[in-house]
């Protein structure tokens, strides 16, 4: 996913260096590793930051700076380091080692996370409140929400989820049940690593997942990621927010567009520009 962002002599030099903070070969991540190796915590979340990072800097080269930003999940990172609240060389060190406590906190093939299509986020939780070891993870849009839990419970949930009215249960393709009370020991490990990152005061708001709220302060942001490893993503509230902020034209950086698909329900009188390359930075107007 990164090939092409590498050519950039900068860019190229900050992949250099995030990954030597990191201690983790993201050069070889961005331009060799397949699709198979990309689905390992461990070897996404530091890629998706940097690529994320990297676009916003050939934004701004354009002339294009935000006004308020936002990031789904591990995209919260890049979001905070866009703010000025953290470098990237320690936002890659921080999530490489958030994937690392993923990774450990619930084992491969042990957990799993399905999108429910069709049915507000109500009918989820009430359709769930039986089903042991199966939560809500992501409230992404008034009809889409992302349920995380064991391999046996979301087995368990397709019957009940169908009898509230689901349109479609469509498995995520990640490697364990982000964002559910399985990862809180992983929310532990990460506050260690957390607590030794120099984080700054945001320098544009900066809407966290947990509470769909701005950060206000810098103490209050390695306690709201820890948290965040556990709780449900607020993305729905989060969009609102940042529409309440002023919001009217959205950039959404990364290799692909599931968040700009979700703008047609969320914002649909918005602008929502994906961007995941350097030539879709060129050709913006």
């Amino acid at each position: 996913m990164g090939v092409e962002i590498l050519l950039d002599p900068e860019l190229s030099e900050m992949a250099d260096r995030c990954g030597a903070a990191a201690g983790v070969d993201l050069r070889r991540l961005l331009t060799e590793a397949d699709e198979e190796e990309l689905r390992l915590t461990t070897n996404a979340q530091p890629a998706l930051v940097f690529v994320g990072l990297a676009l916003a800097r050939l934004l701004e080269r354009r002339g294009v700076r935000p006004s308020a930003a936002a990031g789904h999940s591990v995209g919260e990172y890049a979001a905070l380091c866009v703010a000025g609240v953290v470098e990237p060389e320690q936002a890659v060190k921080a999530v490489v080692e958030r994937g690392r406590a993923m990774a450990e906190a619930a084992p491969p093939g042990t957990s799993s996370m399905l999108a429910v299509l069709g049915i507000g986020p109500e009918a989820v939780s009430r359709a769930l409140e039986a089903v042991p070891e199966v939560w809500p993870a992501n409230f992404n849009t008034p009809t889409q929400t992302v349920i995380g839990g064991t391999v046996a419970g979301l087995e368990e949930a397709r019957a009940p989820l169908g009898e509230a009215g689901a349109r479609r249960l469509v498995p995520i393709n990640v490697a364990a049940a982000f964002h559910t009370p399985l990862m809180e020991p992983a929310g532990a490990a990460l506050r260690r690593t957390l607590e030794t990152v120099e984080w700054g005061r945001p320098g544009l708001p900066v809407v966290a997942n947990l509470t769909a709220e701005p950060y206000h302060d810098a103490a209050e942001i390695p306690v709201g990621l820890e948290r965040q490893l556990s709780s449900p993503v607020r993305w729905a509230e989060c969009v609102r927010r940042l529409r309440e902020l002023g919001c009217d034209t959205f950039y959404e950086l990364g290799p692909k567009k599931a968040l700009t698909g979700m703008m047609r329900e969320l914002a649909p009188d918005a602008s929502a520009i994906v961007i995941s390359s350097p030539e879709a930075v060129e050709r913006l107007e």
